[in-house]
C-alpha cells in the first residue's frame, strides 16, 4: 500500500460504509473482511496467490473467446493478472492466510484489485468501478467454491516442482556417500546393540533409497491434483455457465501455467472432497518421517566424538559458548542442521493432521475450511523446500567417514566374531576377539601372528564385501 498515494476514501453500500485508506486497490468487501478474518498476523501464501491470478486470467480470457465479456474488460482484467504476476500490486493482498468461507475472502481481496487496476488501464477513477466490476466482470463463470479450490492445486503442481529438485539432489548427494564409503566397515545395530558387520555405504544408500521412493509417493500423490472443478460453479453443477466453459477454462489455464490439467470427471466430487490433497499432504508427512529417521540416524552416528559413535564427521558450526552453556570454553562447536532438519518434519506430521482434521470437517457441498488445508500444505512444502536445501549444501554433501574409529568399534564388537566364526567357530573366534583386546591389538595381526588361518584366507575374512554380502556357493 506504501507504494500508492492518495487520499483516503469512502466507499458505501446497503451494509453501510468503509473508510478505504489512500491508493489502496482494494475495496469495501475486503475491508469488511480485514475487520472480520484477521486471525493470524500472516498473508495468504504466495503460491496460492500466484495460481489464484492465473486462474482469474483464464476465465477472463475463456469469458471474452465466448463472448460474455467485451475485448477491453478482458483485455484490462488479464493485463492487471499479468501485473500483480510480476510482483506489482502484492501490497494490496492483505487478506488473512485463514478466513471462513471457503477461501472467500482471498477471493474477494483479487476481484477488488483485479477491477480497480483494470478501471485505472481503461481510464476510469479509482474504485468507481465504472467499466469493471469484481462481482460482474473478474468473478464472472465462476464462485470462490471452483476458483479458490482450483487455485489449491495449480499451487500445489507449481510448488511441487522446486521441492521434488531439493528431494532429488538430497537422494544424489546421498548416493554419492554412498560410494564414498562404500568400504567403510562399521559395526550394524539392531535395538541398540550390536549386531552382524554393515558398510557405511550400505546404510547410506539405504537411505538414497528411502528418498527415493518418498519423492516418487509426492510425485504420484501430484497427478490427481491436475484434476480441477472449474465451472463446477458453487456446489458442481455448473449452473449460470455456458456448456463450454469448462473445457475452455481449463485448457487456458492449463497453457497459462504450462500444466497437464483435466477438467473434473466428477466435479461434485472436486467441490466437496478434500481427499486428493490429503493424500499429497500424506505423502509429505511420510517423506518427513523418513527425514526425521534419517536425521536422527546421522546425529546418532556423528554423536561424540569422545563419548559417543563418532562413525562419521558432520562440519561444524562455531558459535558463542555463552549462548549455549554459562560456564563452557568461549567457542564451542555445533553440528548444523541435522536438529533444523527434525524440528521441520516434525511441523510438517503436525500440519498433516491439521489438513485431515479441517478435510473431514467440510460439511454436504462444499469445504469451507480450505484455507486452512492449504495454508497447511503450501507451509510444509515451503519448510521442507528450504531445510532440505540448507541441508543439502551446508550439512550432508560435508559429511565425511571416520573410518579407522569404525574399524576400532568393529574389532571389539560381536559382529566380527560373527564373521570370524564362520572359518574359526564360536568359541575360537571369541578366544581371538579378547586376545587382541587384551593385547591392545588389532584382530587380523593376531590371527597372523598366531598363524591361525593362512594369511589368503584372513584377507577374504576381513574384505568388506565377504562380511556384508550373501555367500556365493562357489
Amino acid at each position: 500500500m506504501a507504494s500508492r498515494k492518495g487520499q483516503p476514501r469512502i466507499e458505501k453500500d446497503e451494509f453501510g460504509e468503509m473508510t478505504i485508506p489512500g491508493g489502496c486497490l482494494w475495496g469495501l468487501n475486503t475491508a469488511r473482511c480485514l475487520e472480520y478474518y484477521s486471525v493470524t498476523g500472516r498473508r495468504p501464501h504466495p503460491a496460492l496467490v500466484d495460481a489464484f491470478l492465473q486462474v482469474k486470467k483464464a476465465v477472463a480470457i475463456t469469458n471474452g473467446e465466448l463472448g460474455v465479456l467485451d475485448r477491453k474488460i478482458w483485455s484490462s482484467i488479464s493485463q492487471a493478472c499479468d501485473e500483480a504476476l510480476s510482483g506489482q500490486w502484492r501490497d494490496q493482498i492483505v487478506v488473512d492466510a485463514i478466513s471462513g468461507g471457503a477461501g472467500i475472502a482471498l477471493d474477494i481481496n483479487i476481484n477488488e484489485l483485479l477491477a480497480n487496476r483494470a478501471c485505472e488501464i481503461l481510464g476510469d477513477p479509482l474504485d468507481s468501478y465504472n467499466s469493471v466490476k469484481p462481482e460482474k466482470h473478474v468473478n464472472l463463470s465462476q464462485s470462490t467454491n471452483d476458483s479458490y479450490s482450483t487455485a489449491m492445486r495449480v499451487a500445489i503442481l507449481i510448488s511441487v516442482k522446486r521441492l521434488q529438485t531439493v528431494i532429488l539432489e538430497l537422494e544424489r548427494i546421498l548416493r554419492r556417500k554412498s560410494l564414498e564409503f562404500e568400504r567403510v566397515l562399521k559395526v550394524g545395530r539392531t535395538s541398540l546393540r550390536d549386531s552382524a558387520p554393515i558398510t557405511l555405504g550400505q546404510e547410506f544408500n539405504c537411505f538414497g533409497s528411502t528418498v527415493e521412493r518418498a519423492e516418487r509417493r509426492i510425485r504420484d500423490a501430484a497427478v490427481s491434483l491436475e484434476e480441477v472443478n472449474l465451472g463446477g460453479r458453487a456446489v458442481g453443477t455448473g449452473f449460470n455457465t455456458m456448456q463450454e466453459f469448462s473445457a475452455t477454462a481449463v485448457r487456458n489455464l492449463a497453457h497459462l501455467t504450462n500444466l497437464n490439467l483435466r477438467a473434473a470427471d466428477d466435479y461434485f466430487r472436486l467441490t466437496q472432497s478434500m481427499s486428493d490433497l490429503t493424500a499429497f499432504s500424506s505423502s509429505l508427512k511420510e517423506l518427513s518421517i523418513d527425514l526425521g529417521k534419517i536425521s536422527a540416524d546421522i546425529r546418532l552416528m556423528s554423536s561424540g566424538p569422545a563419548a559417543g559413535f563418532g562413525e562419521i564427521k558432520l562440519p561444524e558450526l562455531i558459535m558463542q559458548a555463552s549462548a549455549l552453556l554459562p560456564d563452557a570454553m568461549p567457542k564451542t562447536a555445533v553440528p548444523p542442521m541435522t536438529e533444523t532438519l527434525s524440528m521441520v518434519a516434525y511441523q510438517v506430521m503436525g500440519n498433516d493432521q491439521v489438513v485431515a482434521l479441517a478435510a473431514q470437517s467440510g460439511q454436504l457441498d462444499s469445504n469451507s475450511f480450505m484455507p486452512l488445508i492449504i495454508d497447511n500444505i503450501l507451509t510444509s512444502m515451503s519448510m521442507l523446500e528450504k531445510t532440505v536445501e540448507e541441508f543439502n549444501r551446508h550439512c550432508l554433501s560435508k559429511i565425511t567417514a571416520n573410518a579407522g574409529h569404525c574399524k576400532e568399534l568393529l574389532d571389539k564388537s560381536g559382529g566380527l566374531i560373527a564373521a570370524l566364526a564362520s572359518e574359526l567357530g564360536y568359541q575360537k573366534a571369541l578366544d581371538v576377539v579378547m586376545q587382541a583386546e587384551a593385547e591392545g591389538a588389532d584382530v587380523k595381526d593376531v590371527l597372523l601372528n598366531t598363524k591361525i588361518l593362512p594369511k589368503q584366507t584372513l584377507d577374504k575374512i576381513f574384505h568388506y564385501k565377504f562380511m556384508t554380502t550373501p555367500r556365493s556357493n562357489q
